[in-house]
């Protein structure tokens, strides 16, 4: 559509297409409800108010009744990779709960097949019914402590910077090498502000100096905030705040009646899940978190406006998306009541429940695990005596894990996991390339009083992640996961039930009510041997992230997050 079709779309030369009449609109520009019509034509809005002007015979006119309506939700930090399904099913469970736009950083997909799943990423994009913004990966591998399937330097994300729908820089997670001025990282941030691109950021516990040093180049929006307090003091230096609600990490509760009671300004302040699971999102997405701030006491005009408009100004495609203004994308969310948020119709660029584009899927994304048999013995730490061992400590609900140290007994040969501690044996096994790369390590706080669990999840380089009781079962658990191409696996004597992910190791191409089906059923059965985490595999999955403190493991050893270095599972 030209500017010249807008303007006399605008100026009724050119009909609407729709007109919804009897609208209570929700103005997220000036905070209040007013009353008028709202006129599309083709993906947008071109009139507000008094529209008889822009009526034509052909126009479709839908009586509101006087319903509100709401700009669409825009999720402003989204690895959809965490659903476990594909983006073209993410989107379709999305816009039932009145997602009409997300911001994606597909790092899940790059760090397995680099750029070309990149590439992949943003076709599915373009035959996807909601409105794909992207940032580009900054950090993969996350470490250069991890292998990954690929790498993403200044020559690859140049081919992406400068295309349509390309809003910024993703996540810039190492943040050491930031503050140490990598010049490979600075390059890459320097790309992106050159652009006028945004760079998001990922700085958790940081703060003083090191934060100053992170913000001086150019990092404005940081969604790792452990604590309200370190949000508040990030937000008073003139970071935005992303608030996360999602599977695995969840700070509403705590941010919301915090930011009520300090009074704080908002504007500076957005919605985000971060990752998502299936299961949460065939309940919900972002109208959960609208709906859940309104009960924790945020107005819901404040609330909505979080989960929109200042998403889309933290962007800078304002000018696109995230209210209900003429000339931007006619994305709404009609609602039967706007206390409850309880969603009637929702509206995606002028259409009501539109379809998507069937993709068709590339071999090569079904070809991603490449390690050798796994035995028993290659996942055993031997030692002839007892010894000390550093721990990781789950923290339940959080992506941060704790630390300590144990003394460990052995069988004379093989360092053993202690049940009556909760210490269970935990392998991170290389799946890119046949380099043989086992790390090794004891986690507690699964509570697994038998057999052992695996997945090909494991963030942010998707090796393959597998915690255990004993190393027969952690065996048979990596290598159903090699059979299968990619899943989750519970192993117990036998393979008791799996879940396969066969598309990068990390998607399944079935629905999310199947997805959410077996892995309720993977849930059930990990409980009955003693689990206790709510989330057992999202939690698992991040025990591999060597970005978020304090200790975690990868392909190549056990990472001291604080101190930036690998150091040995055993004490000297």
């Amino acid at each position: 559509m030209s500017l010249k079709e807008k303007i006399f779309a605008g100026k009724g030369l050119i009909k609407a297409e729709t007109v919804l009449e009897n609208c209570r609109i929700v103005n997220v520009n000036t905070k209040e409800i007013t009353k008028g019509d709202i006129a599309i034509w083709s993906d947008f809005i071109v009139g507000i108010g008094d529209v008889e002007g822009q009526k034509g015979q052909k126009t479709k006119i839908l009586d509101l009744k006087n319903q509100y309506v709401s700009p669409g939700l825009i999720d402003g930090h989204v690895h959809f990779e965490s659903s476990m399904v594909t983006l073209t099913e993410f989107a379709k469970r999305s816009i039932r709960h009145g997602t009409t736009g997300i911001v994606i950083d597909p790092h899940e997909i790059a760090n397995i097949l680099g750029t070309r799943g990149i590439r992949l990423v943003m076709h599915e994009a373009k035959c996807s019914q909601l409105d794909v913004f992207i940032t580009v990966s900054s950090c993969v591998p996350s470490s250069p402590f991890e292998t990954s399937g690929a790498k993403i330097d200044l020559s690859c994300m140049k081919k992406f910077l400068d295309l349509k729908y390309v809003v910024g820089l993703g996540e810039m997670m190492n943040y050491n090498e930031v503050i140490s001025a990598n010049a490979g990282k600075l390059s890459m941030i320097q790309a992106a502000l050159d652009r006028k691109l945004v760079v998001d950021g990922h700085c958790p516990g940081m703060h003083d100096a090191e934060l100053s040093g992170y913000m001086n180049a150019g990092i404005s929006s940081d969604h790792e905030s452990v604590t309200f307090s370190e949000a508040l003091k990030k937000a008073r230096l003139g970071m935005k705040i992303m608030i996360r609600e999602g599977s695995a990490a969840k700070s509403l509760e705590e941010f919301i009646p915090a930011l009520l009671r300090e009074g704080i300004s908002l504007e500076n302040f957005f919605f985000v899940t971060d990752d998502k699971h299936s299961g949460d999102l065939i309940k919900g997405h972002m109208d959960v978190i609208v709906r859940s701030a309104i009960k924790l006491g945020l107005d819901p005009i404040q609330a909505i406006s979080m989960a929109s408009i200042n998403t889309a100004r933290h962007y800078r495609i304002d000018q696109i998306v995230g209210s209900i203004s003429i000339g931007r994308r006619a994305n709404l969310v009609i609602l039967d009541d706007l206390e409850t948020f309880q969603i009637k119709n929702v509206m995606v660029k002028g259409k009501i429940n539109p379809k998507a584009r069937k993709m068709e899927y590339p071999d090569y994304v079904f070809k991603t695990i490449k390690y050798k048999k796994i035995h028993p013995d290659d996942l055993k730490i031997k030692s002839g005596k007892n010894v000390s061992a550093h721990i990781i400590e789950i923290v339940p609900g959080k992506l941060v894990t704790k630390r300590c140290v144990e003394k460990l007994r052995t069988d004379g040969r093989t360092v053993l996991p202690d049940l009556d501690k909760d210490i269970l044996a935990v392998a991170v096994i290389g799946r890119h390339v046949r380099s043989g790369n086992i790390g090794l390590g004891f986690v507690r706080g699964f509570g697994l009083k038998e057999g052992a669990i695996g997945q090909s999840i494991a963030h942010d380089s998707h090796n393959v992640i597998i915690v255990g009781s004993n190393f027969k079962d952690m065996a048979l658990c990596a290598n159903r996961i090699r059979e299968m191409q990619g899943g989750i696996v519970i192993a117990k004597d036998n393979v008791v039930d799996f879940l396969s992910l066969p598309f990068a190791g990390i998607l399944s191409i079935k629905s999310a009510n199947d997805v959410d089906k077996k892995l309720k059923n993977l849930h059930n059965k990990v409980k009955r041997m003693g689990c206790e985490l709510d989330e057992p595999f999202i939690q698992m999955s991040f025990l591999s992230l060597p970005v978020i403190p304090s200790l975690k493991i990868t392909d190549k050893g056990l990472v001291d997050v604080d101190s930036f270095k690998l150091i040995p599972t055993l004490c000297s």
